[in-house]
């Protein structure tokens, strides 16, 4: 066997003389078979507690185990191999080290060889030994460390919500500074101690000190500290919040402490903080959890590790398949890291798929418990843990932090004053008993399992719980109304961010506004909500939470006192709907709100529902009633004085007339309706206007002036994010490029088109873009390949019912049979379009051209004077022949 050249070959050849293979070793370990195989491989290095459990998994005896441990974390470095071979197995830890050059250890300052003297032999240190190693905490242990190092710091204390694993860190933190603290490191745990009086013993009995003598005790205390602490020493008081509040004796003990013992460090952990001058402060969060994209790489994060390694625990043959993965990463977002709430998630493993933990977890709290009898009492279920530290708030912050349960995803101060009456005094005293958390966006949040703690005690009373969600409903409605002009202005971008950060509370009003029969107070809020889903494109999400209202309303004895936000849940639900490529629903919602709204004559809604119907009528053909609605609709905008859709309709008109062929009418009235939306700033329809007008533009030969529009629109869709608007924008400048001749950019400019549409929308836009690549693909010399993105344009153009549509993709299919000398197959399709009343004169000029190029090359062998019909029965024969 040879010699191995490294930790990770060593490992390797260790594994194989005790005939394991990958999986067996890492099973034994408790660790990933991918975090192995990174260390075999010698990509990583394990950490210090996965290197302890490869100690044992590969039968390292005990006394060279803290030297395996050294030289897996790359903390021992040698120059050069051992020289001799084993034909038996690997060498020993001892051997390995032994056959290389001696005296030249890299180790952390403060860490002593074990191979080396030390004088500290004779300092006790009172330390619990720790029934499995910590995991995933290094960042906290450095950064204790380094704030440690300060000499202002003498009192740390470490804090977080019950659970989270504080005090496993300080032990861990405490046992790796032995070496650090040349008089000792003392741990005093005081879970168990009942009153600040007794303190005092407490630490006695840790630091093994007999009291006698009339003195005091804590002088005696006091007197043998002075003597025992000549130097350095770390004393580590775990568990003082019940202590803290019961009396200022406690605190009055640790500043007395840290006067007269000048050598002393005061490590404390705490569910608040201590509030004293001296005190440094660490908030101690949940284990990191894997983000969506990171779902192949689990065992990079500990949260899912130390699921994984307490589950074996419970079952033995407990893995992770693929199908499983999901619900493991929803399991610990669900309890936000915290150590406790994994653990006691991981020990239902025997009973229960990861999958049905998740919903457990998401539907009772109480679920989280265990009966371990090595678990203090405390932490046996998480509702005992919150227990804890609710018994120890005073009734005006046990009502402040139920009423905090209604707020989802956070809240301002404003709120929480208006809604919890959470005075700042309050909020600050919740803040510092880790009960509430500051975020960085400058909100405060509640941890979700706090949340649903604080949430059943305020369903104990159902009338201060009716009182507070009706506040919190009315509050974030008001807050919703408030955004809507923001929405269609300049201020859109900041309105957006603002309604985002406040979405879940948004919503939870809405459901409750709609439980509760809201219906004025969600009247005024309605037009924002659906503009602030059409703005940032969540358009899905946005017409499943408007049909819970629109069925609410319809089922109304007094229906008709409701009407007007009915009209308005249908006309925003049908935005959406036309956002996302589906006229038909679209279609159908305009025209039931239209019904509904005329009749209440409220001329700013009636103009909203009349000009978005008209745009969807002349995109399907329907070009006189189009006219006649946007028209109606521009009447209704101005007698208003709304400016927005005054513009709309103003654009929409001009974008009419430029399809009837009358460009320079068109491109006027377009222009107006544009410079009209820069005035009002929206960026959004600026982009829209922008990017509609090139065709028009095209048509007048101002290649420039189209190109220019569109990098214009591009760069303002991508500050804003608007996805639909820079499909669209990438789709007309390809346009803008096969005008000049540039078929190859054309190309690449419709190919991004498409991948930006992706699943935001579908329909319409899908075949438009599919239609001009295969122009741009015929035109560079593929007919075959042109044909078939015709054909997957004419499919997508039938399911969203476009006629104009197909007779574009049809007008396409026409010229490659023309192209390819197919004349009958050509003419047969031109005439049809060219006579078709839905066409559009760009359409039909092209088939009139192709007409033309058939009676140059045929003479008038297909011109029979016959004129196909043009119902919609032939036009469907003409497209399902096609598509077979």
């Amino acid at each position: 066997m040879e010699v191995p050249g490294s930790f990770s070959e060593w490992l390797k050849q260790r594994r194989k003389v005790l005939d394991l293979t990958q999986d067996e070793l890492a099973e034994r370990a408790g660790c990933s078979i991918f975090a192995l195989r990174k260390i075999e491989s010698g990509e990583r290095r394990p950490s210090k507690q996965l290197a302890a459990l490869l100690a044992s998994a590969l039968e390292i005896p005990d006394k060279e185990q803290q030297t395996f441990i050294r030289v897996a974390r790359g903390d021992l470095n040698f120059e050069r191999l051992p020289t001799s071979k084993s034909d038996i197995s690997p060498p020993s830890i001892s051997d390995f080290l032994a056959q290389y050059q001696a005296g030249e250890t890299i180790l952390p300052d403060n860490e002593i060889s074990p191979l080396q003297h030390t004088d500290l032999e004779h300092v006790s240190h009172h330390l619990p030994l720790s029934p499995t190693p910590l995991l995933g905490r290094d960042t906290e242990l450095t950064a204790i460390e380094r704030l440690f190092k300060d000499p202002q710091c003498r009192l740390l204390t470490l804090t977080g919500m019950g659970g989270i694993g504080k005090t496993r860190l300080a032990i861990e933190f405490a046992s790796r500074q032995i070496n650090t603290f040349s008089s000792g490191v003392h741990y005093v745990p005081l879970a168990s101690v009942n009153s600040p009086e007794s303190i005092v013993p407490a630490i006695a009995d840790a630091l093994e000190f007999s009291f006698s003598g009339p003195a005091g005790l804590k002088e005696q205390l006091l007197n043998y500290m002075s003597i025992r602490m000549k130097e350095s020493a770390l004393l580590v008081l775990d568990n003082l919040e019940h202590l803290i509040v019961q009396s200022s004796d406690t605190v009055d003990l640790i500043s007395e402490f840290l006067q007269k013992l000048h050598h002393l460090k005061i490590l404390t952990t705490s569910r608040e903080r201590l509030n004293l001058h001296g005190e440094w402060m660490y908030e101690l969060h949940g284990l990191p959890v894997p983000p969506v994209e990171f779902i192949d790489k689990l065992d990079e994060y500990s949260a899912v590790v130390l699921f994984i390694q307490r589950a074996k625990h419970v079952k033995t043959d407990f893995v992770i398949g693929d199908s499983e993965r999901d619900d493991l990463v929803r399991i610990c977002r669900l309890v936000e890291g915290t150590p406790l709430a994994i653990e006691l998630a991981a020990a239902w493993v025997g009973m229960l798929t990861c999958n049905e933990i998740a919903r457990e977890i998401e539907s009772n709290i109480d679920f989280l418990s265990t009966s371990m009898r090595d678990m203090p009492e405390r932490h046996r279920s998480l509702r005992a843990t919150f227990d804890h530290s609710w018994k120890l708030l005073s009734d005006p912050e046990q009502d402040v932090l139920s009423r905090l349960s209604v707020f989802r995803g956070g809240f301002d101060r404003a709120a929480a004053e208006k809604i919890a009456g959470a005075t700042l005094p309050l909020l600050a005293s919740l803040l510092s008993k880790s009960l509430v958390r500051r975020t960085e966006e400058g909100h405060y949040d509640l941890h979700e399992v706090i949340r649903q703690y604080a949430s059943s005690h305020l369903d104990d009373d159902e009338t201060r719980c009716f009182e507070t969600c009706d506040r919190h409903s009315d509050y974030y409605l008001k807050f919703a109304s408030e955004h809507e002009r923001k929405l269609k202005s300049a201020l859109q971008q900041p309105a957006v961010r603002e309604m985002t950060l406040e979405l879940d509370n948004i919503r939870t009003a809405w459901d409750w506004g709609i439980k509760r029969g809201k219906f004025e107070a969600i009247g005024m809020a309605v037009r924002s909500f659906g503009w602030f889903y059409e703005v940032s494109g969540m358009l899905r999400e946005g017409i499943e939470q408007l049909e819970p209202l629109a069925q609410a309303l319809k089922s109304e004895l007094q229906v008709g006192q409701w009407n007007r936000v009915l009209g308005l849940a249908y006309m925003q639900q049908a935005l959406l709907y036309f956002r996302k490529g589906q006229f038909g629903e679209a279609q159908g919602l305009y025209e039931e709100s239209i019904a509904i709204l005329r009749p209440i004559d409220d001329k700013a809604l009636l103009a909203d529902a009349l000009i978005f119907l008209g745009t969807i009528m002349h995109l399907n053909g329907e070009y006189e009633r189009s006219k006649l609605l946007l028209e109606e609709g521009l009447v209704c905008a101005k007698a208003v004085n709304d400016q927005w859709f005054t513009a709309y309709g103003i654009y929409n008109l001009g974008y009419f007339d430029s399809l009837m062929g009358n460009y320079e009418k068109g491109y006027g009235q377009m222009l107006i309706g544009l410079n009209m939306w820069r005035e009002l700033g929206d960026p959004n329809y600026i982009a829209l206007g922008l990017n509609f007008m090139v065709t028009t533009i095209i048509k007048l030969e101002h290649y420039n002036e189209a190109k220019a529009f569109m990098h214009e629109s591009i760069k303002l869709c991508e500050q804003t994010k608007n996805h639909w608007g820079l499909g669209t924008a990438h789709r007309y400048l390809g346009l803008a490029l096969m005008a000049e001749g540039h078929y190859e950019e054309a190309q690449a400019c419709f190919q991004r088109s498409l991948d930006v549409f992706g699943e935001y929308t579908e329909g319409w836009d899908i075949a438009l873009s599919l239609i001009y690549l295969g122009d741009a693909i015929m035109r560079s010399g593929n007919p075959a390949k042109a044909e078939t993105n015709y054909k997957e344009a004419l499919r997508v153009s039938k399911e969203a019912g476009s006629i104009p549509l197909i007779l574009d993709a049809l007008g396409g299919i026409a010229e490659i049979h023309q192209r390819t000398g197919d004349f009958k197959g050509a003419f047969k399709i031109a005439q049809f379009i060219s006579n078709h009343p839905a066409c559009a004169q760009d359409t039909k000029d092209r088939a009139c051209q192709i007409l033309s190029e058939v009676d140059k090359c045929s003479g008038d062998e297909y011109l029979d004077g016959s004129q196909e019909k043009t119902t919609k029965q032939s036009l469907e024969e003409l497209v399902g022949t096609l598509l077979k």
